[in-house]
């Protein structure tokens, strides 16, 4: 059995309305294989000890499972001038991308870039990508003839049951179960219990997300407009691409992984990968929009 983990990382605010705004939205899920679930539970708590030793140096070695490490925060010593924060910062993303792949987990997500001026629709964003993440999951099951069961980060109960819904009616329809592999639908979850929900938001936020501002660019003025995230493409993007799951379809298209659907220039995904060469390019400042849109799905 393999369990999918779901978490999300920035907002649905347009990208340049306040200093703190993000630049794209990040729905990213982490594919375990359940029996590790144990082992890699209590090594990514020992993982958490070794990073942040003053702030988990008391309580039971399980109540640490409580307390997050926030991708913010990481984020914020990544753009420190503090030479000692940006090391440690490194040091983190080195040895947690180490535990991961130790794990054999895959990942699949998507990403969401912002146009400028715009904000997006949360609902129809993150349901649509959930039930896209599913399918690239379902896959992945059949080809491991396994079953699996998606574990996501709870949001508000109306959009939990709302997307959960959107499974059921697919799933329980008259006909073929597109999601067989599957034995239940969603479940939504408080993330300071699950050690898999932890890990889908830090690879989201202290990995992805700076890689994205990186690669498609963070509006002027914003704390995402910073060239230390291009440090941290150049140097973890073959590990982020490494970890995806991806396949081919049977028109032989590439499916799954992290798919970027940028709704300022149509930029592919293999983007956020960049090397070295690759051009930083920096969104323009655009007035806010009167009316908020809404960013579809790729075409």
């Amino acid at each position: 059995m393999h369990l999918l983990y779901v978490d999300e990382s920035g907002g649905v605010e347009p990208p340049d309305c306040h200093h703190a705004a993000t630049p794209a939205m990040i729905i990213l899920g982490v594919i375990v294989d359940a029996r590790l679930v144990p082992q890699l539970t209590h090594e990514f708590l020992e993982f958490k000890r070794r990073s942040f030793p003053a702030r988990f140096s008391s309580h039971p070695g399980l109540d640490h499972v409580l307390s997050e490490i926030k991708g913010a925060r990481l984020l914020h010593q990544t753009r420190s001038e503090s030479r000692d924060h940006r090391r440690h910062a490194e040091h983190v993303r080195i040895e947690f991308l180490r535990l991961v792949e130790r794990f054999g987990c895959r990942v699949v997500g998507r990403v969401w870039v912002k146009r400028p001026g715009e904000s997006m629709k949360p609902a129809a964003v993150y349901g649509f990508s959930m039930q896209d993440i599913t399918r690239h999951f379902v896959r992945y099951l059949h080809v491991n003839k396994s079953e699996g069961l998606i574990i996501a980060d709870s949001r508000t109960p109306s959009q939990d049951i709302q997307v959960a819904h959107s499974i059921f009616t697919q799933k329980f329809r008259h006909g073929e179960d597109p999601y067989r592999n599957l034995v239940e639908v969603p479940t939504f979850v408080h993330s300071e219990n699950h050690v898999g929900i932890q890990i889908a938001d830090m690879l989201a936020s202290m990995v992805t997300l700076p890689m994205v501002a990186a690669a498609y660019g963070a509006s002027p003025g914003t704390i995402h407009d910073s060239p230390r995230y291009a440090e941290v493409r150049l140097k973890h993007g073959d590990a982020l691409k490494a970890l995806q799951y991806q396949y081919r379809d049977g028109l032989g298209r590439s499916r799954g992984g992290i798919v970027v659907s940028d709704a300022v220039s149509g930029r592919p995904s293999g983007l956020l990968f960049g090397d070295a060469a690759a051009l930083r390019v920096t969104l323009p400042t655009q007035p806010a929009a009167a009316t908020p849109g809404l960013v579809g799905p790729p075409r």
